[in-house]
């Protein structure tokens, strides 16, 4: 399993943490969602996934 994989495992448990935990900051994250760089450049697109973990991690631990 590569870094990427890894990573949107993660970000997958952190957000379904997060719908659980804090329903409301749930609600805005996907009225607002971000947008992800091209997954051609993985070097660009596996960046962005770390900064939106720790963006995750951050909304819960708030």
């Amino acid at each position: 399993m590569g870094k990427k994989d890894i990573l949107e495992k993660k970000i997958l448990v952190l957000t379904n943490k997060l719908r659980d935990e804090k329903p409301m900051v749930y609600k805005h994250l996907m009225e607002n969602p971000q947008t992800l760089p091209d997954k051609e450049n993985e070097e660009e697109f596996i960046n962005a996934l770390q900064k939106y973990e720790k963006h995750l991690e951050n909304l819960l631990n708030t």
